[in-house]
This record gives structure tokens, C-alpha cells and sequence, in this order.
């Protein structure tokens, strides 16, 4: 396998993993409540549309590659925030005293 094929394939992986931790939000019905969280998810949402072009009509893969991550660390941001906000709002505490 050459290696531009070998960065094809992890710009795809980037890409579907980024797409699936979205899918996998949108599942558990994990929106973004928080000022913080909504931004991540607009900023996210607003890259990948911007890119999409790129991504498309791109046929260098570093291009892609470094475009995918860049989705990938984004989306994983999002996901972050909606879960530190969701244990910051839960009435149940960290340590429950024993």
C-alpha cells in the first residue's frame, strides 16, 4: 500500500469517526445546552461546511488528512463540552459521602 493511500485512509477514518461521535450525539439526544457547547457546535458545523469543497475536489491527501483531523478535533471538542456540562448539571454528586 502507498503511502498516499495510507493517508487516504486515515483522512476517511478522521472523517467517519468525526461523523459517527455527531450521529452518536444526536442518538443519545446529548445537544448542546450550554453557551460553550453551542458555540464548539456551530464552529464545528460551519468548518465542515466551509471544507466540504476541499474534501470533494481535493485530490492530494494530506489536503483531506489534515482537513479530516481538523473536523475530528473539533467534533471530539463538542463532544467533550456537552459531557463536562451534563456531569456540572447532574444533581447527583462526583463523591457521594459513605
Amino acid at each position: 500500500m502507498s503511502s498516499e493511500e495510507t493517508q487516504m485512509r486515515e483522512a476517511v477514518r478522521a472523517l467517519a469517526g468525526a461523523l459517527e461521535t455527531m450521529l452518536n450525539l444526536i442518538r443519545a439526544d446529548a445537544l448542546p445546552t450550554t453557551p460553550e457547547a453551542r458555540t464548539l457546535m456551530r464552529k464545528a458545523m460551519a468548518f465542515l461546511d466551509a471544507s466540504t469543497g476541499q474534501i470533494v475536489g481535493s485530490e492530494r491527501s494530506e489536503e483531506i488528512l489534515s482537513v479530516a483531523t481538523a473536523v475530528n478535533r473539533l467534533i471530539d471538542s463538542v463532544r467533550e463540552q456537552i459531557l463536562d456540562d451534563a456531569v456540572a448539571a447532574s444533581p447527583v454528586p462526583d463523591h457521594p459521602d459513605m
